[in-house]
């Protein structure tokens, strides 16, 4: 696997199993991001602000200069509506005349009434649909909790140590927004650079987030040999992601210790899971990147393509897994999520996500075979763990396709 060489050469060379080693994320992608997300949620706050929402209408805003902006930024290059900054302000930011419901409708009602319209922010924009608030707040735990992890205060990487937690470098939202006659170039480099980072920060481009999403759900021991170091030091980095430790025998919570670390099976989705920090930054991408910037979703889906072309698992013998396949297939048809249910250690039934009668196998597999063996397509993303309740799997996209070619192939991809 290409992919995974590389990522592990890169793990390998910048010692991730050290906390140290996580503060270069802070300084190259969380901070510069949250600076960006912040400035962007202060000028949407501004806009929808008493300042100028909450005027009766535009030409009720004291400050004339302020006036003229958002005069701007509601009706500027309306002689080419598509491509004006008015469009542009609608789309992005909500910014319209008269609570209007549609672009042209907030031209037609300055053009009808000028500065007489009140000024209004609809809640289609793109701002709204981040939405950029809860991004700036997950963004300021996930910084707070690496810092609070590494050992550094919030102002050695930039940012303020008491609420709001300014970033130290700010910009004041009304500078963003451009004259008569003067072009937009701050606001738009800044919505360019947020997009970019965005792109930057995602699985499969970022060596961390690619390594958490690598690391989130795998064998104790395949974590080990992938970065060539010693158990206690992977332990360190489980801990320091805040995975838990479950046991590939009977399926339960156990010790993250270097006790039998050949049983142990690392996971990110477990009860309370949400205030860990592997879970936080895999949701980054999940709940607001893909929505800052869309082909993020085809670029993760190629580097899923990629990683799953370079997989290669036999299951042997397949007389022993043909069973837990062809009733998975089977599963896949109403439901993408199921629990294995175990009896000394071996997987004994499979119970449907959609309610159905748990499913009987007719050859019994190990639970730890099983997992040893599938980790790898856990692991690229197409099959997710869930310890919330027994042993579950969530099937992603592309997990079928993958499962048929098992069948197909009588255990062999």
């Amino acid at each position: 696997m290409q992919q995974q060489l590389s990522l592990r050469k890169w793990a390998i060379d910048n010692k991730i199993w050290e906390p140290d080693s996580w503060k270069t994320f802070l300084e190259k992608d969380l901070v510069p991001f949250y600076r960006q997300a912040f400035i962007l949620n202060e000028l949407y706050n501004f806009l929808k602000s008493d300042k100028i929402c909450g005027k009766n209408s535009l030409k009720d805003i004291e400050d004339e200069v302020l006036r003229n902006k958002v005069r701007v930024a509601i009706y500027g290059g309306a002689e080419n509506p598509d491509t004006s900054f008015a469009k542009f302000m609608y789309d992005y930011f909500g910014l319209c005349a008269e609570n209007a419901s549609t672009f042209k409708e907030s031209i037609e009602l300055y053009e009808n009434w000028g500065d007489s319209v009140k000024v209004s922010v609809h809640d289609k924009s793109w701002i709204k649909y981040i939405p950029i608030e809860n991004l700036v707040s997950k963004l300021f735990w996930i910084i707070d909790k690496v810092c609070s992890k590494i050992g550094i205060r919030l102002s050695e990487v930039g940012i303020q140590e008491s609420s709001p937690y300014h970033p130290l470098e700010i910009i004041e939202p009304n500078t963003l927004l451009p004259q008569a006659g003067e072009k937009p170039e701050k606001l738009i480099s800044l919505i360019n650079e947020f997009k970019q980072k965005a792109v930057e920060l995602s699985v499969g481009v970022n060596p961390f987030t690619t390594f958490v999403h690598y690391s989130r759900a795998i064998p104790l021991l395949a974590l080990k040999e992938f970065l060539g170091c010693d158990v206690d030091k992977v332990i360190e980095l489980a801990n320091f992601l805040e995975l838990k430790a479950y046991s590939m025998i009977d399926g339960k919570e156990v010790e993250l210790s270097t006790k039998s670390p050949d049983k142990v099976f690392l996971v990110y989705q477990y009860p309370r899971c949400a205030y860990s920090l592997c879970y936080n930054v895999l949701k980054l991408q999940e709940d607001f990147l893909v929505r800052i910037e869309p082909s993020i979703e085809k670029l993760h889906d190629n580097f899923i393509k990629e990683a799953i072309s370079q997989i290669h698992v036999t299951f042997e013998p397949w007389k022993d897994y043909e069973s837990i396949f062809t009733t998975l297939i089977e599963i896949l048809k109403d439901t993408n999520y199921c629990k294995l249910l175990l009896e000394n250690g071996k997987i004994k039934s499979i119970l449907p996500g959609s309610g159905r009668a748990a499913r009987p196998l007719f050859n019994k597999v190990w639970l730890r075979n099983f997992l040893i063996r599938i980790y790898p397509v856990i692991s690229v993303g197409i099959i997710d763990l869930d310890t919330n309740s027994n042993i579950g799997l969530v099937f992603r996209s592309l997990a079928k396709e993958w499962i048929d070619k098992v069948i197909k192939n009588e255990g062999k991809t």
